[in-house]
Protein backbone atom coordinates (compact mmCIF):
# COMPACT_ATOMS: atom_id res chain seq x y z
CA UNK A 1 0.00 0.00 0.00
CA UNK A 2 1.20 3.58 -0.94
CA UNK A 3 2.48 5.45 2.38
CA UNK A 4 0.56 8.73 1.81
CA UNK A 5 -1.06 8.62 5.16
CA UNK A 6 -0.42 9.85 8.73
CA UNK A 7 1.00 6.28 9.76
CA UNK A 8 1.03 2.61 8.48
CA UNK A 9 -1.60 0.75 9.27
CA UNK A 10 -1.37 -2.79 7.62
CA UNK A 11 2.39 -4.42 7.80
CA UNK A 12 3.90 -5.03 4.58
CA UNK A 13 7.20 -6.71 3.21
CA UNK A 14 6.72 -10.18 2.60
CA UNK A 15 4.41 -11.28 4.66
CA UNK A 16 1.98 -8.28 3.32
CA UNK A 17 2.71 -9.53 -0.21
CA UNK A 18 1.41 -13.07 0.80
CA UNK A 19 -2.13 -11.37 2.70
CA UNK A 20 -2.60 -9.45 -0.41
CA UNK A 21 -2.30 -12.54 -2.48
CA UNK A 22 -5.06 -14.12 -0.56
CA UNK A 23 -7.09 -11.01 -0.61
CA UNK A 24 -6.66 -10.89 -4.48
CA UNK A 25 -7.84 -14.25 -5.27
CA UNK A 26 -11.08 -13.94 -3.20
CA UNK A 27 -11.62 -10.18 -4.92
CA UNK A 28 -10.92 -11.53 -8.71
CA UNK A 29 -14.14 -12.44 -10.08
CA UNK A 30 -15.58 -9.49 -8.44
CA UNK A 31 -12.94 -7.04 -10.04
CA UNK A 32 -12.81 -8.90 -13.30
CA UNK A 33 -16.37 -8.29 -13.76
CA UNK A 34 -16.08 -4.32 -12.47
CA UNK A 35 -13.12 -3.80 -15.24
CA UNK A 36 -15.32 -5.24 -17.76
CA UNK A 37 -18.46 -3.36 -17.03
CA UNK A 38 -16.27 -0.12 -16.81
CA UNK A 39 -14.72 -1.24 -20.72
CA UNK A 40 -11.45 -2.07 -20.22
CA UNK A 41 -9.78 -3.56 -23.22
CA UNK A 42 -6.75 -4.05 -26.03
CA UNK A 43 -4.30 -1.28 -26.33
CA UNK A 44 -5.42 0.85 -22.69
CA UNK A 45 -2.56 2.62 -20.78
CA UNK A 46 -3.52 1.71 -17.30
CA UNK A 47 -2.14 2.62 -13.94
CA UNK A 48 -2.38 0.60 -10.91
CA UNK A 49 -2.42 3.14 -7.41
CA UNK A 50 -1.51 1.31 -4.56
CA UNK A 51 -0.68 -1.83 -6.37
CA UNK A 52 0.60 -3.56 -3.60
CA UNK A 53 1.98 -6.87 -4.58
CA UNK A 54 0.40 -6.40 -7.93
CA UNK A 55 -2.13 -8.92 -8.95
CA UNK A 56 -4.46 -6.52 -10.21
CA UNK A 57 -1.75 -4.62 -12.20
CA UNK A 58 -0.66 -8.15 -13.91
CA UNK A 59 -4.67 -8.82 -14.54
CA UNK A 60 -4.74 -5.61 -16.40
CA UNK A 61 -1.75 -6.25 -18.44
CA UNK A 62 -3.21 -9.59 -19.62
CA UNK A 63 -6.45 -7.83 -20.61
CA UNK A 64 -4.79 -4.93 -22.29
CA UNK A 65 -2.42 -7.14 -24.32
CA UNK A 66 -1.77 -6.50 -27.17
CA UNK A 67 -0.60 -2.97 -27.57
CA UNK A 68 -1.68 -1.56 -23.96
CA UNK A 69 0.52 -0.93 -20.72
CA UNK A 70 0.39 -1.00 -17.49
CA UNK A 71 2.17 0.76 -14.32
CA UNK A 72 1.81 0.09 -10.75
CA UNK A 73 3.06 1.98 -7.71
CA UNK A 74 3.16 1.37 -4.54
CA UNK A 75 6.07 2.56 -1.55
CA UNK A 76 6.64 -0.92 -0.22
CA UNK A 77 9.76 -1.92 -2.67
CA UNK A 78 9.38 -5.67 -1.12
CA UNK A 79 6.12 -5.94 -2.55
CA UNK A 80 7.47 -4.20 -5.78
CA UNK A 81 10.21 -6.51 -5.83
CA UNK A 82 7.86 -9.52 -5.45
CA UNK A 83 5.85 -8.21 -8.03
CA UNK A 84 8.37 -7.52 -10.67
CA UNK A 85 9.44 -11.56 -10.20
CA UNK A 86 5.86 -12.40 -10.82
CA UNK A 87 5.96 -10.16 -13.94
CA UNK A 88 8.86 -12.34 -15.41
CA UNK A 89 7.38 -15.49 -14.62
CA UNK A 90 4.71 -14.78 -16.50
CA UNK A 91 6.29 -12.98 -19.07
CA UNK A 92 4.40 -10.09 -18.83
CA UNK A 93 6.81 -7.40 -20.53
CA UNK A 94 3.95 -4.88 -20.69
CA UNK A 95 3.64 -4.27 -16.95
CA UNK A 96 6.02 -1.78 -15.06
CA UNK A 97 6.31 -1.34 -10.86
CA UNK A 98 7.53 1.86 -9.75
CA UNK A 99 8.36 2.81 -5.68
CA UNK A 100 6.76 5.93 -5.84
CA UNK A 101 4.68 7.91 -2.54
CA UNK A 102 1.31 8.80 -3.74
CA UNK A 103 1.89 12.29 -2.49
CA UNK A 104 4.37 12.47 -5.19
CA UNK A 105 2.31 11.06 -8.39
CA UNK A 106 1.11 12.78 -11.22
CA UNK A 107 0.13 11.76 -14.45
CA UNK A 108 -1.92 14.66 -16.32
CA UNK A 109 -4.07 13.17 -18.81
CA UNK A 110 -1.51 10.68 -19.36
CA UNK A 111 -3.62 6.85 -18.81
CA UNK A 112 -6.98 5.57 -20.69
CA UNK A 113 -7.68 3.71 -17.15
CA UNK A 114 -6.90 4.99 -13.71
CA UNK A 115 -7.39 2.12 -11.36
CA UNK A 116 -7.00 1.98 -7.32
CA UNK A 117 -8.50 -0.60 -4.90
CA UNK A 118 -8.70 -0.66 -0.80
CA UNK A 119 -6.14 2.63 -0.44
CA UNK A 120 -8.57 5.69 0.28
CA UNK A 121 -9.62 4.03 3.22
CA UNK A 122 -6.09 4.78 4.06
CA UNK A 123 -6.08 8.12 3.35
CA UNK A 124 -6.46 11.97 5.43
CA UNK A 125 -7.70 13.67 2.36
CA UNK A 126 -8.95 10.93 -0.12
CA UNK A 127 -10.80 13.63 -2.37
CA UNK A 128 -7.12 15.21 -2.93
CA UNK A 129 -5.98 11.71 -4.95
CA UNK A 130 -9.46 11.34 -6.33
CA UNK A 131 -9.01 14.68 -8.16
CA UNK A 132 -5.38 13.99 -9.22
CA UNK A 133 -6.61 10.51 -10.17
CA UNK A 134 -9.17 12.05 -12.39
CA UNK A 135 -7.04 14.31 -13.98
CA UNK A 136 -4.99 11.58 -14.98
CA UNK A 137 -7.83 10.04 -17.26
CA UNK A 138 -7.48 11.11 -20.94
CA UNK A 139 -10.44 11.66 -22.61
CA UNK A 140 -12.45 8.58 -23.52
CA UNK A 141 -10.49 6.77 -20.42
CA UNK A 142 -12.15 5.59 -17.57
CA UNK A 143 -11.75 6.05 -13.46
CA UNK A 144 -12.00 2.94 -11.50
CA UNK A 145 -12.16 2.68 -7.89
CA UNK A 146 -13.13 0.15 -5.16
CA UNK A 147 -13.25 0.58 -1.79
CA UNK A 148 -14.80 -0.92 1.54
CA UNK A 149 -17.35 -0.20 4.23
CA UNK A 150 -16.48 -2.17 7.15
CA UNK A 151 -19.71 -1.84 8.79
CA UNK A 152 -21.14 -4.55 6.65
CA UNK A 153 -19.06 -7.32 8.52
CA UNK A 154 -20.49 -9.90 10.14
CA UNK A 155 -20.06 -13.40 11.63
CA UNK A 156 -22.05 -16.08 12.26
CA UNK A 157 -22.49 -17.40 15.37
CA UNK A 158 -20.81 -14.09 17.27
CA UNK A 159 -16.95 -14.49 18.30
CA UNK A 160 -15.22 -12.68 20.25
CA UNK A 161 -12.21 -12.08 18.47
CA UNK A 162 -14.08 -11.19 15.08
CA UNK A 163 -15.53 -8.47 17.08
CA UNK A 164 -12.25 -7.54 18.62
CA UNK A 165 -10.84 -7.09 15.23
CA UNK A 166 -13.38 -5.16 13.59
CA UNK A 167 -13.41 -2.75 16.52
CA UNK A 168 -9.83 -2.16 16.80
CA UNK A 169 -9.32 -2.16 12.69
CA UNK A 170 -12.02 1.07 13.04
CA UNK A 171 -10.04 2.92 15.68
CA UNK A 172 -6.77 2.12 14.75
CA UNK A 173 -7.54 3.32 10.95
CA UNK A 174 -9.25 6.62 12.55
CA UNK A 175 -6.09 7.50 14.47
CA UNK A 176 -3.53 7.30 11.83
CA UNK A 177 -6.04 9.13 9.70
CA UNK A 178 -7.96 6.57 7.37
CA UNK A 179 -12.08 6.15 7.29
CA UNK A 180 -12.92 1.94 7.70
CA UNK A 181 -17.07 3.53 6.04
CA UNK A 182 -15.01 4.98 3.01
CA UNK A 183 -16.93 2.62 0.77
CA UNK A 184 -20.02 4.08 0.88
CA UNK A 185 -18.72 7.02 0.68
CA UNK A 186 -17.19 6.99 -2.40
CA UNK A 187 -19.90 8.14 -4.49
CA UNK A 188 -20.04 11.59 -2.59
CA UNK A 189 -16.64 12.20 -2.27
CA UNK A 190 -15.86 11.54 -6.46
CA UNK A 191 -19.14 14.29 -6.55
CA UNK A 192 -16.85 16.35 -4.56
CA UNK A 193 -14.03 15.95 -6.40
CA UNK A 194 -15.54 16.82 -9.71
CA UNK A 195 -16.15 13.87 -11.20
CA UNK A 196 -19.18 13.58 -13.14
CA UNK A 197 -21.97 11.38 -13.20
CA UNK A 198 -19.79 8.51 -11.50
CA UNK A 199 -21.77 4.91 -11.58
CA UNK A 200 -21.72 2.92 -8.42
CA UNK A 201 -21.99 -0.84 -7.71
CA UNK A 202 -22.20 -2.80 -4.65
CA UNK A 203 -20.81 -6.38 -4.15
CA UNK A 204 -20.83 -8.34 -0.62
CA UNK A 205 -18.30 -11.27 -0.47
CA UNK A 206 -19.46 -14.16 1.60
CA UNK A 207 -15.78 -15.51 2.46
CA UNK A 208 -15.57 -19.91 2.34
CA UNK A 209 -12.44 -21.69 2.14
CA UNK A 210 -8.88 -20.15 2.61
CA UNK A 211 -10.73 -16.54 2.08
CA UNK A 212 -12.36 -17.05 5.55
CA UNK A 213 -8.44 -15.99 7.33
CA UNK A 214 -8.86 -12.63 5.49
CA UNK A 215 -10.00 -10.83 8.76
CA UNK A 216 -7.58 -13.38 11.09
CA UNK A 217 -5.13 -12.14 8.41
CA UNK A 218 -5.71 -8.76 8.75
CA UNK A 219 -5.79 -8.38 12.87
CA UNK A 220 -2.25 -9.92 12.00
CA UNK A 221 -1.07 -7.60 10.01
CA UNK A 222 -2.82 -4.59 12.06
CA UNK A 223 -1.36 -5.73 15.31
CA UNK A 224 1.59 -3.59 15.68
CA UNK A 225 -0.58 -0.52 14.66
CA UNK A 226 -2.88 -1.84 17.35
CA UNK A 227 -0.86 -2.12 20.15
CA UNK A 228 1.11 0.96 19.29
CA UNK A 229 -1.74 3.15 19.72
CA UNK A 230 -3.13 1.36 23.10
CA UNK A 231 -6.15 -0.27 22.00
CA UNK A 232 -5.53 -3.58 22.75
CA UNK A 233 -2.39 -5.29 24.86
CA UNK A 234 0.25 -8.08 22.86
CA UNK A 235 -1.30 -10.90 25.21
CA UNK A 236 -5.12 -9.81 24.01
CA UNK A 237 -4.29 -9.81 20.30
CA UNK A 238 -2.35 -13.09 20.76
CA UNK A 239 -5.73 -14.90 22.35
CA UNK A 240 -7.67 -13.10 19.79
CA UNK A 241 -5.49 -14.50 16.94
CA UNK A 242 -5.90 -17.47 18.19
CA UNK A 243 -9.76 -17.72 18.43
CA UNK A 244 -10.10 -16.24 15.56
CA UNK A 245 -7.92 -18.95 13.87
CA UNK A 246 -9.94 -21.37 15.46
CA UNK A 247 -12.93 -19.89 14.22
CA UNK A 248 -12.23 -19.36 10.67
CA UNK A 249 -11.20 -23.35 10.33
CA UNK A 250 -14.54 -24.24 11.40
CA UNK A 251 -16.73 -25.72 8.42
CA UNK A 252 -19.73 -24.36 10.17
CA UNK A 253 -18.60 -20.47 10.75
CA UNK A 254 -19.64 -18.43 8.44
CA UNK A 255 -17.74 -15.09 7.31
CA UNK A 256 -19.10 -11.79 5.29
CA UNK A 257 -16.11 -9.86 4.22
CA UNK A 258 -16.67 -5.95 3.96
CA UNK A 259 -19.21 -4.54 1.46
CA UNK A 260 -17.41 -3.26 -1.33
CA UNK A 261 -18.48 -0.38 -3.32
CA UNK A 262 -17.33 -0.14 -6.71
CA UNK A 263 -17.11 3.14 -8.50
CA UNK A 264 -16.23 4.27 -12.04
CA UNK A 265 -16.45 6.98 -14.47
CA UNK A 266 -15.58 7.64 -18.03
CA UNK A 267 -14.51 11.25 -18.96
Amino acid sequence: MIAAMSGHVIRGGKPGYDRLLLLARERWADTSALLEQAGVGAGARCIDIGCGGGAVALELARLVAPGGTVVGIDADEVKLALARRAAAERQAGNVEFTALDVRDWDGLGAYDVVYSRFLLQHLGEPGRLLRRMWAAVAAGGVLIVEDADFDGCCCGPPNEAFALFLDTYRQVLARRGGDHAIGRKLYRCALAAGIPHPQVRLVQPVHQGEAKMLMWSTLEATADAVIAEGLATRDQITTALASLRQYSDNPHTLICGPRVFQLWARR
